[in-house]
């Protein structure tokens, strides 16, 4: 798929585009054996992904503001990898998969890695934890409790995995940012008082909301609407809402008190004590990845990518349990004695013949 001037980008995405249409044309009209084989399929993705039919009917390159671009989940990165994602996680970008390790904290053993599971790059993190419970569970390794960071957490979820699995999540519950908690002032949600019974929300002026409801676009949330004129002779509107009414969104009842009991208890010296033990795993990591390669996939497919973490992580565990291991004696060599030892090496020709037949396997 060349192009007549390949220092320019616009050029090259033309005639590529033209290139590939040309060439699933002609497969389609004339090869029909190869119409659903994988390679034909990957690049006929990769150019619906890519590309569109303007009004010529002419391969068009898609942009996010005209006929849009498909969601990370399903975007195929790679023609060498079709199952490989493309995900962001704050200034950190990787085209492939997101392994998630679990071990063992306990201070008088030796920290041993339980589970690893690997997800498609673009993945949440709450999405992925439930299924990580559930193979603990299947293999009676499930603890009481499950320190994770923030994004591993929600209300939502705590309840869940506490009602399903019988396991305290331990992590802090990240607050929702909005631009009066960014600023500081009085006005942010957790100002706003809720009176459940009569499904009502005062601010701290005083006033009233006059609206209560759950959309389906903010579920699980409810939203409780202020009253235009209510907001507009505020004298401190600004530094509460930009719009003519304020509206608040919080979670359901249950919710609301697992999130607000939660935020009190991560506050406290003793919870921070009991969650430094996190940093543990960060260790881990930092093993998997300077000592083993971990961000280095070598092999293509998830599947493939699954069993090389799983296989460091044995590594690794083998490693922390050699190095708790009491110590062995130190065998003495033994003495010289080759000619009673001759007998022995014919009476078992077969060790041999193996060494000689495998040379990578050579005995000694």
């Amino acid at each position: 798929m060349s192009a007549q001037n390949p220092s320019k980008p616009k050029t090259r995405i033309k005639r590529t585009g033209e290139d590939a249409r040309l060439l699933l044309g002609y497969v389609h009209r004339y090869l029909p054996a190869l119409r659903d084989g994988e390679q034909l399929q990957a690049l006929r993705q990769i150019f619906v992904q890519n590309y569109h039919l303007d009004a010529d009917d002419r391969p068009k390159w898609r942009e996010p503001e005209d006929a849009g671009l498909p969601p990370s989940a399903v975007a195929i990165v790679s023609p060498y990898d079709t199952s490989a994602r493309y995900a962001r996680r704050g200034e950190t970008r990787w085209k492939g998969f997101l392994a998630h390790v679990t071990e063992t904290c306990d201070p008088d053993t030796p920290s041993v890695i339980t589970d690893v599971t690997t997800t498609k790059a673009p993945v949440h993190d709450t999405k992925a934890l439930p299924g990580i419970l559930t193979s603990l569970e299947d293999r009676n390794l499930l603890s009481k409790e499950h320190f994770v960071d923030g994004g591993y957490l929600s209300a939502a979820l705590k309840q869940q995995v506490a009602r399903e699995h019988g396991v305290g999540l331990v992590g802090p519950i990240r607050a929702r940012s909005t631009r009066q908690s960014r600023k500081g002032t009085v006005f942010h949600r957790e100002a706003f008082t809720i009176d459940w019974d009569a499904q009502q929300v005062t601010c701290p002026q005083g006033k009233v909301s006059r609206r209560w409801s759950t959309p389906p676009s903010l579920a699980p949330y409810v939203n409780a609407e202020f009253a235009p004129d209510d907001c507009r002779q505020c004298p401190v509107k600004t530094a509460c809402t930009r719009t003519d009414a304020r509206k608040v969104s919080f979670l359901p009842r249950d919710l609301h008190a697992i999130q607000s009991e939660s935020r009190a208890e991560q506050q406290t010296q003793e919870w921070l004590s009991r969650y430094a033990l996190l940093a543990a795993i960060e260790s881990t990591i930092s093993e998997f990845v300077n000592g083993h390669g971990m961000r280095q996939c070598r092999y293509r497919s998830q599947d493939k990518a699954h069993v090389q973490q799983v296989l460091t992580a044995i590594a690794v565990n083998l490693e922390r349990i050699d190095v708790h291991l009491p110590p062995t004696p130190a065998r003495q060599p033994p003495e010289p004695n080759r000619a009673p030892r001759l007998p022995r090496l014919a009476a078992h020709p077969p060790a041999l013949v193996l060494a000689r037949r495998h040379p990578p396997r050579r005995l000694s």
